[in-house]
Parts: C-alpha cells; sequence; structure tokens
C-alpha cells in the first residue's frame, strides 16, 4: 500500500460513479477451477474452504506484518495487535516480498526476510494463512514500483530484458520454496503480484502498459512460478483498486484458469466512502465472483490513522461488506502511530473492533483450525 495511498487519492476520487445501486443479474456460473491440477492437497482444500466459508457468510480477518511488530513494540513472535485487542491472531497475515527479486535481506519496510519466512512457518503451524504481495522494483530505470517508467513490455517475453525478469522470478521461487515446515511440508501460499493494476500508480499500472502486455505479464508470472519452477503451493489473487464499471474490472482480465481469488483493493479517504462507494463497488466484485465461480476477497482496505471515528468497523467497514460473500478481508499494517490501518490497545475504536470481531461473521486463527482440510 504506502505511497499507492497517495496516487490513489489523485486518480480515483469518483471512480465509482457509474457503478449503480442496481442489483446484478445472476448469470450462470462458469465451472469452478484453479490455477493449478498439481497444486499440493493442503492448497486446493485451502481454495475449497475459502469459498465454502465464504458461501456461508464467513468471512476471514487479516492484518499486513502483523506478527512482526505494532504500536508501541516489535520482534515478540507471540504477538499482534490484533490478539492483544480480541484474544486471537487474525486468520490471515499479509507479508511483502518487494526487493526479493534483488537479492536483499529486507523488504522496502526494513522486515527482515528471514523474519518473515519464520513468522509464515509459525502462523501455518498455528493454523493460519498468508497472503504475499510484491512491489517490484522497476527493472528499467531501478526505481521502485511507483517509478512508472514503463517497463512491462520489456520483461515479458520478447522484452529486451526478460532473461533478468525470468532471475527475479527465480529469486522469487527461491524463498517461497524455504517455505515449509521441518518435515517439508510446502505451506500453502495466497499469491497477490500486479495489483492495484486499474489505477496508475504503479509501473505495471493502466497507462504504463497496454492490457495486453499486462495480461501477458501475469499468464508469464503464473506459468514460469507453477511450470518452470514447479511450485505448486500457492494460489493467484487478482485485485485491482478503485474502478468505474463491470468492464474496467476485467479490462486487464487474464483468463479464469490463471486467478483463484477475485480481490479488491479500496481504502476509505475523504470524498470516497466504504458504505456507500465501497458497497457498490463490492457488490460489482461479487457478481463477477459468482460469474467466474471463483472466491471473492476485500484484499486491501482501511482508514489510515483512525483516531476520529470510534465506530468505524461496524459502521462502516460492515457496512460495505453487510451480506456480499468475502473468503477475507485485510487490512494494512500497524507501522507507527502515523501509520496504522488495524486497531490496538488505547486507541479510539478498540471497543467498537472487539464488537466486529464477535458479530458472528468474523473468524480468526483460533476459528479456522480445520482450513487445510
Amino acid at each position: 500500500m504506502r505511497k499507492s495511498l497517495l496516487c490513489l487519492l489523485a486518480v480515483v476520487s469518483a471512480a465509482c460513479n457509474d457503478i449503480t445501486d442496481r442489483e446484478y443479474p445472476a448469470p450462470e456460473p462458469a465451472p469452478f477451477t484453479s490455477t493449478d491440477a498439481d497444486a499440493t492437497g493442503q492448497t486446493r482444500n485451502l481454495l475449497k474452504n475459502l469459498r465454502a466459508l465464504a458461501a456461508e457468510g464467513k468471512t476471514l480477518f487479516g492484518h499486513q506484518s502483523s506478527t512482526l511488530y505494532g504500536i508501541g513494540w516489535t520482534g515478540d513472535a507471540n504477538r499482534s495487535d490484533i490478539k492483544s485487542v480480541c484474544g486471537s491472531f487474525p486468520a490471515v497475515i499479509g507479508y511483502d516480498l518487494s526487493g526479493i527479486e534483488l537479492g536483499n535481506d529486507e523488504n522496502i519496510d526494513g522486515d527482515s526476510f528471514n523474519n518473515i519466512r519464520n513468522a509464515i512457518i509459525a502462523a501455518y503451524q498455528r493454523g493460519g494463512i498468508t497472503t504475499l504481495s510484491w512491489h517490484v522494483n522497476n527493472p528499467v530505470s531501478g526505481g521502485d514500483s511507483w517509478d512508472t517508467t514503463p517497463a512491462v513490455g520489456d520483461i515479458i517475453p520478447g522484452g529486451v530484458l526478460h532473461e533478468k525478469f525470468r532471475g527475479w522470478l527465480d529469486k522469487t521461487a527461491d524463498f517461497i520454496k524455504t517455505l515449509r515446515t521441518a518435515d517439508g511440508t510446502q505451506i500453502p501460499i495466497l499469491f497477490r503480484p500486479w495489483h492495484e493494476h486499474t489505477g496508475s500508480g504503479f509501473w505495471w499500472g493502466k497507462g504504463n502498459c497496454t492490457a495486453q502486455d499486462y495480461i501477458t505479464l501475469w499468464q508469464f508470472t503464473v506459468e514460469y512460478l507453477r511450470d518452470t519452477k514447479e511450485i505448486h503451493n500457492m494460489l493467484y489473487v487478482y485485485s485491482p483498486d478503485i474502478v468505474n464499471s463491470y468492464d474496467n474490472y476485467l479490462e486487464f482480465w487474464p483468463g479464469d484458469e490463471y486467478v483463484d481469488i477475485i480481490g479488491l483493493d479500496a481504502y476509505e479517504r475523504t470524498g470516497w466512502s466504504l458504505p456507500t462507494e465501497g458497497a457498490r463497488l463490492l457488490r460489482l466484485v461479487k457478481h463477477i465472483a459468482y460469474q467466474k465461480n471463483k472466491p471473492a476477497a476485500f484484499t486491501e482496505t482501511g482508514l489510515e490513522n483512525n483516531k476520529s471515528n470510534p465506530t468505524w468497523w461496524t459502521g462502516n467497514l460492515a457496512a460495505a461488506m453487510n451480506d456480499i460473500p468475502l473468503a477475507y478481508v485485510l487490512v494494512w499494517r500497524n507501522a507507527a502511530e502515523n501509520h496504522f490501518f488495524g486497531p490496538y490497545p488505547g486507541c479510539v475504536s478498540e471497543d467498537d473492533f472487539r464488537a466486529f470481531a464477535q458479530n458472528g461473521r468474523m473468524l480468526f486463527e483460533d476459528d479456522i483450525q480445520n482450513i487445510y482440510k
């Protein structure tokens, strides 16, 4: 998220104007498919269980970097601001792989990849789920993900930097392959690359590459990791940011066989409200997820530095999700008192989050002990 929130503020102030409150027609759903016929049994079970829980009206709560640090603490493996508030770790915990492609020891947030690996293994052993995003450096300019120098055409097959990109995928694959227990069990991962591409904030975003080049990038990423590197413990999550129509959401769609989970990144901000614009957009996602016969998720959301709305969780987030079947919802990290999204002890919305957590819909790590079975 980080800089992308600022980029989104500049581009999407009225992005949902032509998504109305109407109910979308119920099309005949496509066959239920996954990206990998050779996926591990636990990975297949995870996808089926996420789909089943969403259909039952249950949603897993997620939080970025939740066990690495929080407000006023760092480095306590048995701690999380979420756990401190409601008694359980989040069901889904997110981490970012930015810099792994360069061979760095830490990502852009200063999180050690060794610590991330240990946290992922620990979460799996407790019964929890991991999702990985990847804020990839710009392979042309050497800048970060927000350097919008065009690059996609250079790294897809036939591009002048394609071999360089393959090397970056090799490093990513090498890390993924270390995500296993002592007995060799591969840990299922929700992988969310090339996100928020319907905006222009990243070098792989709209306006910085063609839709066809983006589709080729996504398809090659899946095929290379799955077929060449033989990684079979990943589910691929497609997550545009705020869009204004059905066609806008699917403009960069790589194909049903290349996506496991349909997502959405949308943060509450001035002039864009989750209970209104957010709810309408989630209904669109619900419609597409039904049509594609895939689980939907609210892959990134939140209200940064929520110090003024004590009922944001029950009044805004819950209202936006309402009766939308969502496999999980993830809010961004608690990095500092001037950059946090989740609740923490003593925050203004602490009591409201407990009510949100106990509303019968939300599931936490303690609630999903059979998620891989």
